[in-house]
């Protein structure tokens, strides 16, 4: 089992081309194609224009560039790649983009960077993503923390049907690692503890060439994040694997508080399904 079909997310920050050459080099090892997808939407920085028409082309032609740039990267590095421009206003595009990415087996995406303009727009793909798409997503920090090919691997289990999700679509990835260690947090977790199977999930894991341990870690009064964000720095994690919880509707947002709190703290790529 490999991903074949993995599609990127491409805008202008900082912390593009490490993704890119990160994604690139995940792509050589599962023998996958990348398609490069970008918004047109997205404003060049440190431009002001007035004029909505000559705003517009400024902002296609961006788009194009990114593409351009992206399919040079890929081939160069040997990469079967295509790339894909996402037109529309903000919410239409974010739409299009969850919709877009259902026919992929893996979208990466990246952590929004609170201090650049387009942070909010980030983190409405994001949602819109994982709640329209169907797909698992592999959130990559914007700064950092872009360790591929990755040796060691975290799952947050909760027993829940979203970790589940997660770690059946993470496969191909965690059958390659040296390592996975499968993080239970007791004392915190609201899943009866029959109901948690740990020792099958490392049975059925095995069983797909996954290396995988348990670890049992108190709360001790501690918040979840905390305690996951801690367990990464000890066992010296590459990849933190988590189901994308919370209960989505037309008016809610999807991530629960645990979820978001990783997600802007994330110091680790961080693997999510719904």
């Amino acid at each position: 089992m490999q991903y074949k079909d993995i599609l990127l997310y491409v805008d202008d920050g900082d912390s593009n081309a490490v993704r890119v050459d990160a994604v690139l080099g995940l792509a050589k090892e599962q023998g996958a194609t990348v398609t490069g997808i970008t918004l047109s939407v997205l404003k060049p920085p440190h431009v002001i224009v007035s004029a909505t028409n000559v705003l517009k082309d400024m902002c296609e032609q961006a788009a194009r560039q990114r593409m351009e740039k992206f399919i040079e990267s890929a081939e160069s590095a040997g990469v079967s790649a295509r790339s894909h421009i996402i037109h529309g206003g903000d919410k239409a595009a974010t739409r299009k983009l969850a919709q877009y990415a259902r026919n992929f087996d893996l979208l990466v995406l990246r952590q929004a960077n609170p201090s650049r303009d387009h942070a909010a727009l980030v983190g409405e793909i994001a949602e819109q993503v994982i709640l329209l798409s169907g797909r698992p997503v592999f959130f990559m920090p914007y700064i950092g923390a872009h360790r591929i090919p990755l040796k060691k691997a975290m799952i947050a289990w909760d027993g829940t049907p979203a970790a589940t999700r997660s770690v059946h679509d993470a496969l191909p990835i965690l059958a390659g690692l040296d390592e996975v260690i499968i993080l239970i947090i007791e004392g915190k977790t609201k899943t009866a503890k029959g109901e948690l199977l740990a020792d099958n999930l490392v049975q059925h894991l095995s069983n797909h060439g996954v290396n995988a341990v348990v670890k049992r870690r108190a709360s001790g009064g501690v918040e979840v994040p905390t305690v996951i964000l801690n367990e990464i720095s000890d066992n010296d994690i590459d990849l933190l694997v988590m189901g994308g919880y919370g209960t989505p509707s037309l008016q809610q947002k999807i991530f629960g508080g645990v979820t978001r709190t990783l997600l802007s703290s994330m110091v680790v790529p961080v693997m999510m399904s719904h």
